[in-house]
């Protein structure tokens, strides 16, 4: 890694689209991936929402999934304001961010790490105990890279449902 680097691995690769239950059933069916943790993720459960630094409530279908050590994300925009409905308008479906680690530097480090670099948040929520927030990286990047906290006493969520069906 470069002397100023601090990005040590990627966790997930997400996509956004219009139609959820459709692209995971593609996926499932044609490359066997699955299966899929589908859970909405709207206010009580979803908390903290901001866009931009301004409070503002939103909501999303996710659905992931597991192929060795990367995570399979699908995003369904619901209600409200939210980068996955600019992403949408501005670019069609398609692959939307990617988790990254940040060796060495905790989560609050990590986003100002990437302030400093002209990254600031763009989007930020909570889950329980757990925070994210994606860093406006799409225009040097070429893509957006989301951050995430996961304390080691979280609780993870029960999806809604599964697809095809649950594992076991």
């Amino acid at each position: 890694m470069m002397a100023n680097g601090f990005v040590s691995d990627v966790q997930q690769v997400a996509l956004v689209v219009r139609d959820l239950d459709a692209t995971i059933e593609e996926y499932a069916h044609r490359l066997g991936i699955g299966p899929w943790r589908v859970t909405v993720f709207a206010p009580p459960r979803l908390t903290d929402m901001r866009i931009r630094g301004t409070p503002l409530p939103y909501s999303m279908k996710v659905a992931v999934a597991q192929t060795g050590g990367t995570m399979w994300e699908i995003v369904e925009p619901l209600d409200g304001p939210s980068i996955y409905k600019e992403f949408l308008d501005e670019h069609g479906e398609g692959i939307h961010h990617v988790i990254v680690e940040h060796e060495g530097l905790d989560y609050d480090e990590a986003l100002a790490r990437f302030a400093e670099r002209g990254c600031p948040a763009l989007m930020e929520g909570r889950i329980g105990k757990i925070r994210y927030a994606y860093v406006e990286t799409e225009g040097p990047l070429k893509t957006t890279l989301e951050l995430v906290d996961r304390p080691p006493d979280h609780e993870p969520l029960e999806p809604d449902y599964w697809y095809p069906a649950p594992p076991g």
